[in-house]
Formats: C-alpha cells, sequence, structure tokens
C-alpha cells in the first residue's frame, strides 16, 4: 500500500486510456498529494479522529471524473474466515442478537410466529427481566401436565429458542442437566415432538451482558406489540461494525445502545443525524447498474478501519435506504481488504449475519474487480457469488 503515489505518477499516462479503474487513495497519497480527492459536487467529511490519518485535511466521496489508479505495491494474502466453534444445539448471543434483527421486506420479529423463545428460568427472574418476546417455559412446557401448545402450533415457528440462565455445558451432559434441568426437560419433550430447539449458548447471563437494551420486564407477544419494537442494525463484527438501514442510523436509541461512533451513508439523500457527535463518511451513492464505485470501495473501507484500530476502538454503522444493496457493498470491500477474505468468503460471512445482503449486479461485478486489484488474481467467480 505504501509509497502508491510514487507507482501513480509513472503509471498514470498508461492507465488514463483505461476503463473502470479502481483508485487507491489511502494514507501515504493523501501525505504525498496534500490535496483532497478529486470531487464534482459538495460532499461530507470524515471525521479529523481517525487514526492512521497523516494529515489533517478531511476526505470525502463522490463519483470522480478523472479515473486514476494507485495500486497496492505488496498484494494482500488471502485468509480464511475463523469463526467461534459452537456445540451442535447451541447458538451464541451474537447470532440470537441477529435473530432478533432480521429483516426481509419488513423486521422479522414482526411475525408472532418468527421465533418462539423460551424462558427456562424461575418465574420471578423472568418478570424481573426476559429477552423480548420471550414466553415462560412452563406456558408452554408444563414440568407436570406437558406441551401445552399443539405440534401443530408449534410447527408454526420458523425457530425455538430456549435458555437458562447461564450454562454452556454440551446439550444432554451430566453437567447440563444439573445447572439447567428445566431447560433440558424443555429441549427434550421438544425434540420428542419433532422440534429442532436451539439453546442460547451461555444463558441469559450472557445475552444481558451484551445486549441489555433487548431484554425487558414486558410480555412482548402479540403482533400490534411486535410493531412497537426497536429493530437494530445487524452486527457483523462483535461489538464492533454493524450494517442496517436508513432509518436506524437516525434512531437514537439505536445510536446510544451500540455504542456507534462512526457512520457510513451510503445514500445520496439520507441526512446526517448526528452531526455534532458522531464522526460521518457520506457518500452520494446510488442503487443502479451505472454507480461507480471506484473512490467509495476504498475510501469506506479505511475509514472503517481507522475507526476500529483507533484507541480506544470505535464502533461503526454501514448503511443505506434499507442495508441492503450499497451497504453491503462497501462492508464486503472492507471484509476483503482489511481480513483479507476472498469476496466469496466475505459475502457469506456478511449474508450468515444479514441474511438480507443483496448487493446489485453492478456492484458485484465492480467488487470482483476489487478483489483482483487487491489479492492479484480472481479467487472468486460471479457464478459463485450470484447461487
Amino acid at each position: 500500500m505504501k509509497g502508491c503515489w510514487e507507482q501513480l505518477m509513472h503509471l498514470s499516462n498508461d492507465l488514463s486510456e483505461m476503463g473502470v479503474v479502481l483508485s487507491r487513495v489511502n494514507n501515504s497519497c493523501r501525505a504525498a498529494t496534500r490535496e483532497p480527492v478529486n470531487t464534482s459536487q459538495t460532499v461530507n467529511s470524515i471525521c479529523d479522529r481517525e487514526v492512521n490519518s497523516t494529515d489533517s485535511d478531511h476526505s470525502s466521496i463522490i463519483p470522480i471524473q478523472n479515473k486514476a489508479v494507485c495500486e497496492p505495491v505488496e498484494l494482500l494474502v488471502p485468509a480464511l474466515p475463523v469463526a467461534a466453534r459452537v456445540e451442535r444445539g447451541y447458538v451464541t448471543p451474537q447470532q440470537v442478537y441477529n435473530l432478533l434483527s432480521a429483516e426481509a421486506g419488513q423486521p422479522a420479529l414482526f411475525d408472532p410466529f418468527y421465533i418462539l423463545i423460551l424462558d427456562c428460568r424461575s418465574a420471578e427472574s423472568y418478570k424481573d427481566s426476559h429477552l423480548v418476546t420471550a414466553r415462560a417455559a412452563v406456558t408452554v412446557i408444563h414440568p407436570v401436565l406437558g406441551c401445552l401448545v399443539s405440534c401443530i402450533e408449534l410447527q408454526k415457528y420458523s425457530i425455538i429458542l430456549l435458555y437458562a440462565e447461564e450454562g454452556c455445558s454440551p446439550v444432554g451432559s451430566l453437567r447440563a442437566r444439573v445447572d439447567s434441568p428445566d431447560l433440558q426437560r424443555c429441549f427434550f419433550q421438544l425434540s420428542h415432538l419433532g422440534m429442532d430447539p436451539v439453546i442460547l449458548l451461555g444463558g441469559f447471563s450472557a445475552f444481558h451482558t451484551l445486549y441489555p437494551f433487548l431484554c425487558t420486564p414486558r410480555m412482548v407477544l402479540l403482533e400490534p406489540e411486535r410493531h412497537t419494537l426497536t429493530i437494530y442494525p445487524s452486527e457483523i463484527l462483535e461489538e464492533a461494525l454493524y450494517q442496517g438501514s436508513a432509518a436506524q442510523a437516525c434512531d437514537y436509541r439505536v445510536i446510544k445502545n451500540l455504542h456507534i461512533t462512526h457512520v457510513v451513508n451510503a445514500t445520496a439523500n439520507s441526512p446526517e443525524a448526528f452531526p455534532n457527535t458522531l464522526c460521518y463518511l457520506t457518500l452520494s451513492l446510488t442503487d443502479d447498474g451505472q454507480q461507480n464505485l471506484v473512490e467509495a470501495l476504498p475510501l469506506a473501507s479505511r475509514f472503517i478501519n481507522s475507526a476500529l484500530m483507533a484507541v480506544p476502538a470505535g464502533r461503526v454503522l454501514v448503511h443505506c435506504s434499507t442495508g441492503r444493496s450499497r451497504s453491503s457493498a462497501l462492508t464486503l470491500a472492507f471484509l476483503m481488504e482489511h481480513r483479507r477474505w476472498s469476496l466469496l468468503h466475505a459475502l457469506r460471512w456478511l449474508k450468515e449475519r444479514r441474511a438480507c445482503t443483496a448487493p446489485n449486479v453492478n456492484f458485484l461485478h465492480q467488487l470482483l474487480t476489487y478483489e483482483e486489484l487487491l489479492f492479484g488474481s480472481k479467487l472468486t467467480s460471479l457464478n459463485d457469488i450470484r447461487r
């Protein structure tokens, strides 16, 4: 990455004749030129709290008129994503957070039959606080009467989640039976009925530590009540990187509860909701077949990485209108460049955490070009990522 400005000086004549090319806007380039990126419209600035910056001018992004490439001196070596190993039958607090935040047209949590959450703790603990939309387990699986809900009703749920106060022992083990006997009883009775329940790893305690704002003493079951819930952005990297919609970026509860410090705004018309408290990179991008991401990909990638590497580390929200296409393209560029993942692996990782991820075909083509620039060869084919 370093020394790219010197290369650009020698290559500019040849590269000016090329078609779509990628501009590597990095600290060494900015320090060498001391000039802002060439723009043709009014744009917003990167916060001067950004680390790794070698000067104090503010970077910005819109489609550029004069294209030039500043290629990396050293190509990246691909790496594989490493996810935490989870015992079969368990889900992590982060996975549950993303389940509660899932969107497909509308928030999935608004559907009463999307997820059945059973609190297997004491009645007192449930009344004090529980996961949002959770029911006391005894209202479904009674210790004496057995299953109080018909199998037909249970089969309507896409997900059945159980949790105790704590616990991470393998389901069915002696330790698990001792630590959370009510949960184990519910798990095996539901399994006997043909259901496939999952258990929250670490229990309520682990989830509440990370996401207290998704715990409540209120009973929220009916559809009208569900429509009053705050739906949060998807968590892409734990306690670090989030992706969501423009509405979420303007919701103070979301910003406050997730401790967001930096925002990448990929829309052309959404305002900066909190300019006095947050650091913004605003991109004038449209979600269509003509939008050029030539500068947006490296600038967004740099901005996100700088925020996450700051001391103390920041938290970044990347958003477009619905959090599906433009924001996904920018998140994928960061995962490729700073996690060294191929586009295929980055896209799989992103979709596991935000199922509605759907960059348009134009963006996918440009991401494939960006991958080749970063790694020196094509690691992913369009067929791989359109399946």
